[in-house]
């Protein structure tokens, strides 16, 4: 991948104080990295990548057979109180572990780095492994190809059923088949990857005029969110140079229209909201790190310096604001509690593309998190089986082990850190 900086020299030229590019040590070195990764990597292995979901309360076989399954009303208590209970009852719930697909698609990028980078051949076999089972899981669509979660999902906003495609979970597995393809040449990874760009073109424009577009995260959704959004865009910015080069000029153009409309919702401050309505307006963790991991793709792939000063201007605002004084990630830009397993993940993710771009804008703060994250992380992860609890609270712990919003992610994060 490129550098956003040090390979376009002109961008310094019209941004002179963009130019402290100044790479501080990272604490996240092989060998503690090795220490975490090769316990989880243990774990994952044995249950076959399978296991409880921070969402899937509503697989609960026995719920499934009441007329309370009809209601929207105790489908969202039902996964609320599974999601919220520091005490798993999922087995008592009959709820079966599961395989979901964004995970899956963590996993597989992890391997590839792991296989990049220091190579070896479980990295290579399950890496093949999970390639073929995201291939039998695709979705195909009127245009292209998605894939969904394996569970009903119910929120306030809407209801998606298990097996509906979204964008997020497409992404990360089209971005999944593009690296596998990259590294195999494997022509129908290229192909499968490419079908998540046609799928995002043709069902998932909420909205389109002369200046912006917003992507849903699934067909037919009215709810404005910022990190599908900008997901959308920044993947088909990825795909840019793999589609015909009659369709780019079009694609590329959507994909700056998509970021565009993101970016109106910035606060002067440098805060990024959610989503646009009146109860998506607060500030957290993991979705601002998205957005900014996102724009950088996207002013990558796009060959584009038009975000780097707004890119600045919310990166200080996410260093500022959404961490303690003392460099503890908090949930929101308000409340420190609780201290989450893929806010942990998700920062070490951010960091690393920020390292990889020359972005270090204040490098003594990002050393300063950076020490807090490792601490942290050797603090989530379980001592005897390796794998890493849910949430701290702030009295006392949730040490559920959730296959994808903890272990693929944290598996996943420390993979980019070799």
């Amino acid at each position: 991948m490129k550098n956003l900086l040090t390979d376009r020299p002109e961008i310094l030229a019209i941004l002179p104080e963009l130019s402290d590019v100044r790479q501080p040590a990272s604490c996240f070195s092989e060998r503690p990295v090795m220490n975490l990764l090769t316990p989880l990597l243990g774990y994952v292995r044995a249950r076959n990548y399978e296991g409880a979901d921070l969402f899937d309360g509503l697989n609960s076989l026995l719920f499934r057979e009441t007329p309370l399954y009809k209601s929207k009303v105790f489908r969202l208590a039902l996964l609320q109180f599974c999601k919220q209970s520091p005490v798993d009852f999922r087995r008592l719930l009959l709820v079966p572990r599961g395989f979901n697909p964004k995970g899956g698609a963590l996993f597989l990028l992890a391997h590839l780095n792991l296989l990049r980078q220091v190579g070896g051949e479980v990295y290579n076999n399950d890496a093949y492994i999970l390639y073929q089972r995201l291939k039998r899981l695709c979705i195909q669509r009127r245009q292209g190809n998605a894939w969904g979660y394996h569970f009903d999902w119910q929120e306030r906003a809407f209801y998606v059923q298990q097996g509906m495609p979204n964008l997020v979970t497409s992404v990360y597995v089209g971005r999944a088949m593009l690296e596998y393809y990259r590294q195999f040449q494997e022509s129908e990874a290229l192909s499968l990857a490419l079908g998540v760009s046609e799928f995002i073109l043709d069902e998932l424009a909420k909205f389109e005029n002369a200046k912006f577009i917003c992507f849903s995260y699934v067909p037919g959704s009215d709810v404005e969110v910022h990190n599908a959004n900008l997901l959308g865009a920044a993947y088909l910015a990825e795909t840019l140079a793999y589609m015909p080069p009659d369709r780019q000029g079009e694609i590329h153009e959507k994909a700056l229209k998509s970021v565009r409309f993101s970016l109106l919702d910035i606060g002067e401050d440098g805060s990024w909201p959610y989503g646009t309505r009146a109860n998506h307006r607060w500030m957290d963790n993991i979705h601002t790190a998205c957005n900014i991991e996102s724009l950088i793709k996207a002013s990558i792939h796009l060959q584009s310096d038009e975000f780097l000063p707004v890119l600045k201007q919310v990166t200080d605002y996410y260093l500022a604001n959404l961490f303690s004084e003392d460099g503890v990630p908090k949930y929101y830009s308000h409340q420190l509690y609780p201290i989450d397993v893929r806010v942990l993940a998700e920062t070490i993710v951010l960091f690393k593309t920020l390292r990889e771009n020359a972005l270090i804008w204040q490098p003594e703060r990002l050393a300063q998190i950076e020490a807090r994250l490792l601490e942290l992380s050797g603090a989530f992860q379980n001592p005897k089986e390796g794998f890493f609890y849910y949430q701290k609270l702030r009295n006392g712990w949730n040490r559920i082990s959730y296959m994808h919003w903890g272990q693929a992610w944290m598996f996943y994060a420390l993979s980019m850190c070799l």
